[in-house]
């Protein structure tokens, strides 16, 4: 036990003896420590110390060295500026001659680098030294420089500048060519130059004077095109595809009482249209790009050279879109060259003179209509109604035209719009008054009873204001109570049906006063006949005609056909008097014989019927039934009326003792009455 607390505590003595060694250690290191720690402290506060006295003496070299910089700077700028001085005043000099020089051809950006280098020369001394000889030469130099550019804007546009061909024009106007119409006035690289001219003269000169010269320029140029499009139509220099002419069939030309109507040809109006298409699309983006035109606008253009019986109105009327379709290509050019600001005024003025030709132009057609409808020559009014369609077609294209230009030339046409609608309207109620007025002189009458010109010239300005009823009826409404109120149909229609119809009562009137010139009552069957079947057939093949007539009268075509047939019962009076003598009243024998007064009344018979046929065939072979189908039919109802009651005759009495010699009585056999009959109306028989 005592062994072991021995040994107990010298393990625990051992134990404590190793705790102290470690101890004594950790002291030694620790003194150690602090010794290090003290001697870096003395190193890092030396070293302090030559950091603030090695910035102390830097510092002042820096501050030395940004000061040498920023002079150094100075002086360079200084430099730069003084060297610009010197140019300035070497400018003039020597750029004085190649500006006098002019551009040179496709050198127009070296020349405008010059003019840019003497502007700023210029504007340098206008500020700094503004009585400065050198302000002087460079302002002289510099407007040396804008005419010498003013005059080659004005020869550039000169040189390549030239007339619309008529073919492109007629293209234009019929909408004839299968692709797509370019109207390219300028090259693109001249419009190119012409662009950056302007557009300095604006910007940098500050000079609208070229203005002047463009307008004047493209306003020759197209009044030129105008002139050149209008003599090749009115001379027949380009070729326009013509319709027949609505004519009356049938019916003998001739002039009566000093008036005619003229047949002119005529056709439905054509439906063509023009317009421009945005520019980028048209050239795929190109500033300068030709302008593309395609159809669009609904823009009719009648065929035929002087179209009705005003000579130049067909040269008008194609005119009037291709003038709006040069408008359109030269507002195209212009926004490509001339800059934005001076569009609006430069437009305006380039219009101004060929405006001016185009109005009075259509004003001296206007006047023309009236001259000639004053010989009562009434195809004038188609003349001055196709031209009033095609003014009110394009109205409102021109009117977006030229919206917003002073002076509202839109109105112009406007004007010259209203001029035709009060002319054309007047037209067709003096034309109305005419057809109800006209002479009934038995100097004017046919012979032969045919048909009346005034009733197939009548109709046939129907039928031919067929292809203009739209405008026809837009000029009749404002004047027409009832068709504005119409609820069943258009009211433009309807007034136009109430025209017409007026037309055909004041002629049906008129031709009725007409008949009462003949003495000969069977000569006013004839003419009555010949005009109102006339009406009648001409209705039935012009449904359109008859459609419109039917708008007020929906029984119109029967009134006329109850008409034909009255004068057809009316005509077949004129046998009265020789079926009298046909007349059959008691039957005799061959081996009877007759007292004296039988006798004298076959005689009587047979010599009536035989004086009668003579005397109506020796008249009514002179008059004429110029419709074959009515000339035939009438023929045959005489043959069914006389030859039935003559065979009659012949059976009868042909065998019958009468008298001794037949043959000065029986003078024809009932096939020579038929042949006689089949034999009327024809003056060679």
């Amino acid at each position: 036990m005592e062994q072991s607390v021995v040994s107990r505590r010298r393990e625990y003595e051992e134990k404590l003896e190793r705790d102290r060694q470690n101890l004594q250690n950790i002291k030694d290191a620790m003194a150690k420590s602090n010794a290090l720690s003290q001697n870096m402290a003395s190193i890092l506060n030396a070293f302090e110390d030559r950091l603030h006295r090695l910035e102390n003496s830097v510092k002042p070299v820096q501050l030395r060295t940004l000061t040498l910089t920023r002079l150094q700077d100075n002086v360079a700028v200084t430099l730069r500026k003084l060297g610009s001085i010197v140019e300035f005043h070497h400018v003039a000099d020597e750029v004085d001659q190649p500006i006098r020089d002019g551009p040179g051809v496709g050198d127009i950006e070296t020349y405008l680098g010059l003019m840019d280098r003497v502007n700023r020369a210029k504007d340098f001394f206008a500020a700094n030294n503004p009585g400065s000889m050198e302000l002087a030469n460079s302002t002289e130099t510099f407007k040396i420089g804008v005419e010498k550019l003013v005059k080659e804007f004005r020869t550039i546009l000169h040189q390549n500048g030239k007339t619309v061909p008529v073919k492109l024009m007629v293209d234009m106007a019929t909408g004839s060519g299968d692709d797509e119409i370019v109207v390219e006035h300028l090259p693109g690289r001249v419009q190119d130059t012409l662009t950056k001219i302007a557009t300095w003269l604006v910007d940098i000169a500050h000079n609208s004077e070229f203005l002047a010269v463009y307008f004047q320029s493209r306003a020759t140029l197209l009044s030129r095109s105008m002139t050149a499009l209008r003599e090749a139509v009115r001379h027949g220099g380009v070729n326009v595809p013509t319709k027949k002419p609505i004519a009356a069939k049938d019916t003998p030309q001739r002039r009566q009482g000093g008036h005619i109507f003229r047949r002119e040809p005529t056709q439905r109006p054509r439906r063509m249209s023009l317009r421009e298409k945005p520019l980028a699309q048209a050239s795929g983006g190109g500033r300068n790009a030709p302008t593309v035109l395609d159809e669009s606008y609904v823009v009719p253009l009648i065929s035929g050279k002087d179209w009705g019986s005003v000579e130049g109105t067909y040269a008008f009327v194609t005119s009037c879109s291709v003038f709006y379709q040069l408008l359109m290509s030269e507002r195209a050019l212009m926004h490509s060259i001339i800059p934005s600001q001076h569009h609006r005024t430069c437009f305006q003025q380039l219009l101004a003179t060929p405006l001016d030709f185009f109005v009075a132009e259509g004003e001296n057609l206007n006047n023309a209509v009236k001259r000639v409808l004053s010989k009562n020559d009434y195809q004038a009014v188609l003349s001055g109604l196709g031209i009033l369609q095609h003014l009110q077609q394009l109205t409102p294209q021109y009117q977006e035209l030229l919206k917003g230009l002073k002076g509202d030339p839109a109105s112009r046409i406007n004007m010259l719009t209203s001029l035709f609608e009060n002319t054309c309207y007047k037209s067709l109620i003096e034309f109305c008054d005419y057809v109800k007025n006209d002479s009934d002189k038995i100097s004017n009458m046919p012979k032969d009873g045919t048909v009346h010109e005034i009733t197939s010239s009548t109709v046939s300005f129907l039928q031919q204001c067929m292809d203009l009823q739209e405008v026809i009826g837009k000029l009749l409404l404002p004047h027409d109570p009832s068709a504005q109120a119409a609820t069943t149909t258009r009211p433009t229609r309807m007034a136009l049906g109430s025209y017409f119809n007026k037309v055909l009562r004041v002629l049906t009137q008129n031709l009725q006063a007409k008949a009462n010139c003949y003495e000969n009552t069977s000569l006013q069957t004839i003419f009555r006949l010949n005009n109102f079947h006339f009406i009648h057939k001409s209705l039935t093949k012009s449904t359109d005609v008859l459609l419109i007539l039917e708008e007020e009268t929906p029984d119109i075509e029967d009134n006329y056909n109850d008409m034909v047939g009255r004068e057809r019962m009316k005509y077949q009076k004129v046998w009265s008097k020789a079926l009298n003598y046909l007349m059959v009243s008691d039957q005799f024998h061959k081996e009877q014989t007759l007292s004296k007064n039988e006798r004298e009344a076959i005689k009587e018979k047979f010599k009536g019927f035989n004086t009668e046929l003579d005397d109506i065939f020796r008249t009514q072979r002179t008059y004429a039934l110029p419709d074959e189908s009515l000339r035939e039919s009438i023929r045959r109802e005489n043959i069914e009326l006389i030859v039935p009651f003559y065979r009659t005759l012949l059976e009868r009495y042909g065998g019958v003792p009468f008298t001794k010699n037949p043959s000065k009585y029986i003078r024809h056999q009932v096939t020579d009455v038929e042949r006689i009959l089949r034999s009327f109306f024809d003056a060679s028989a």
